[in-house]
């Protein structure tokens, strides 16, 4: 973990996934003789593979990912989500032997013919590219900035440093962060990043809530790694200043997969209630308890990959809306528009395909125009497209009113996943830090860790920050940590993830 005090502050991190797979080879021929009448058999079947791939989730053209990950990762998993368990006598991905898993996910016979399945193989083999192009930036990452240092805390040596949670807290002046693995736990820092107190947990936290004060509700979200497990806990934590928290109550058990837990009143009766991003895995959903209570389930949306919720009175109306980030399969940004009495109406703001990677997203007022925009990231590379991706990045779409959103900024970030605007350099307009957690770890490692000074007009000068090269980071939060003026950022390692994006000199 490192602080980068502003001159600033940063820390955390998150999760990783390697996946193995069969690989596709179709019969046919190739080379360059065979192009053309190649891609006139793969035209033929265009209408038909659009069809197939639309009815789960927005289609993917074949020039998005290279050949190989299309026939050696994701239609091997593809297949047996449309009941073809078999291709050419090998057994393809599954997990219909997880005793966990759904009963009724998988279908209990194949939705199209054998012989159909092959022509999709045949068609992304055919179209799509060997590799991805390179990505097409306006300025490359400069020199070092000298509007963040780091600062590293005095701890004694561990194991592996696995970050799950990293939060400022400002008005006590204390930095809360949290870690998974064998020995879960969270923990709280001064602004002198001095250790006073770490409690044992369940499993990794994902998220607190701090809006009661002295009672923290602590989300546990169980398995960090990809699980059909319903592990995850809900803790309250009674705090008392730099003191050991007195008491760990559990008040939920048995959820699926959670990764944020919020704290308010739903339905507007003047009671709190819980609402639950329940990541999941083949099965998730976005929910609300009434009074928090597990038999009052009220489901906003049946899907998985709610990976992080905002509350905020998205229209002006003086009832707060919720907004939530899908990251699995049909990826998106919805905004569930309060009616009152517990009613909410969904409407998708933003729609992305499912190879983006969706990983993080906040709402402020990027122009100045009194509107909300959305400044979004995609990068997450722990599923079965893995690779350096062109598209993977930050960016900035802008309110046009009426719902609807323009982009007017992207920069390329290979594993981008978290975006913070902040006046970080106090000159009067909105910088920007980027953390990767799938950074080009062997070209260009500065893409984990970048300072984008705001020059005007959706102008950014891209910069390093010192220290970028000293973890994996997943996460972040800004915030003044230590009274100064200043915001401080702060960034998390989690040192762990696919070998193919470690350090060239990870062990």
């Amino acid at each position: 973990m490192w602080k980068f005090k502003k001159l600033g502050l940063s820390v955390i991190l998150i999760l990783g996934l390697g996946t193995a797979a069969l690989q596709f080879v179709s019969c046919g021929s190739g080379g360059k003789d065979g192009d053309n009448a190649d891609n006139e058999v793969a035209d033929s079947t265009e209408k038909f593979v659009k069809e197939v791939c639309s009815s789960c989730h927005e289609f993917v053209p074949p020039e998005s990912l290279p050949r190989l990950t299309w026939t050696g990762l994701v239609l091997p998993v593809m297949a047996a989500k449309m009941g073809i368990f078999e291709y050419e006598g090998a057994e393809l991905p599954n997990e219909k032997k997880d005793p966990f898993a759904p009963k009724d996910y998988y279908p209990s016979k194949p939705l199209i013919p054998y012989y159909r399945f092959k022509e999709i193989i045949s068609y992304f083999e055919k179209k799509a590219p060997e590799t991805l192009p390179s990505q097409s930036r306006s300025a490359n990452i400069g020199e070092v900035t000298p509007v963040f240092r780091p600062k590293l805390p005095n701890l004694p040596p561990t194991d592996a440093p696995l970050t799950t949670f990293v939060s400022i807290q400002p008005k006590l002046k204390k930095l809360i962060l949290g870690a998974g693995g064998d020995h879960s736990r969270i923990g709280a820092f001064n602004e002198k990043l001095e250790p006073l107190w770490v409690l044992g947990l369940p499993s990794a936290p994902a998220y607190v809530d701090f809006t009661s004060g002295s009672e923290w509700l602590v989300t546990c979200m169980g398995s960090v790694m990809p699980s059909n497990k319903k592990e995850g806990k809900l803790l309250r934590l009674l705090t008392n200043g730099s003191a050991l928290p007195s008491r760990s109550i559990e008040m939920l058990a048995d959820l699926p997969r959670p990764v944020q837990i919020t704290n308010l009143d739903v339905d507007g009766n003047g009671s709190n209630d819980l609402l639950v991003n329940g990541f999941g895995h083949l099965e998730g959903k976005l929910y609300w308890l009434k009074n928090g209570d597990k038999k009052s389930e009220n489901i906003l949306k049946g899907i998985p990959g709610g990976l992080k919720t905002m509350v905020l009175d998205w229209d002006g109306d003086g009832k707060k809306d919720i907004l939530t980030m899908f990251t699995q399969g049909k990826e998106s940004i919805s905004m569930f528009h309060n009616d009152g009495n517990g009613k909410y109406t969904e409407q998708v703001l933003l729609s992305f395909s499912p190879v983006n990677g969706s990983s993080s997203f906040d709402v402020l007022d990027v122009n100045g125009d009194g509107k909300k925009d959305i400044v979004y990231t995609c990068g997450d590379n722990a599923d079965y497209s893995i690779a350096l991706k062109p598209f993977h990045g930050v960016y900035i779409y802008v309110n046009e009113g009426n719902n609807k959103f323009k982009q007017s900024y992207f920069y390329p970030i290979h594993g981008c996943y978290k975006a913070l605007m902040r006046d970080y350099d106090l000159d009067g307009d909105l910088d920007m830090v980027t953390i990767s957690f799938f950074a080009d770890y062997i070209t260009q490692p500065e893409e984990a860790l970048v300072y984008f000074q705001n020059q005007g007009g959706f102008n950014f000068k891209p910069l390093k920050i010192d220290g970028f090269d000293n973890g994996r980071w997943l996460t972040m939060d800004a915030g003044d940590l230590d009274g100064d003026g200043d915001e401080d950022i702060v960034v998390g390692n989690f040192a762990y993830g696919p070998e193919s994006f470690l350090p060239p000199d990870a062990s």
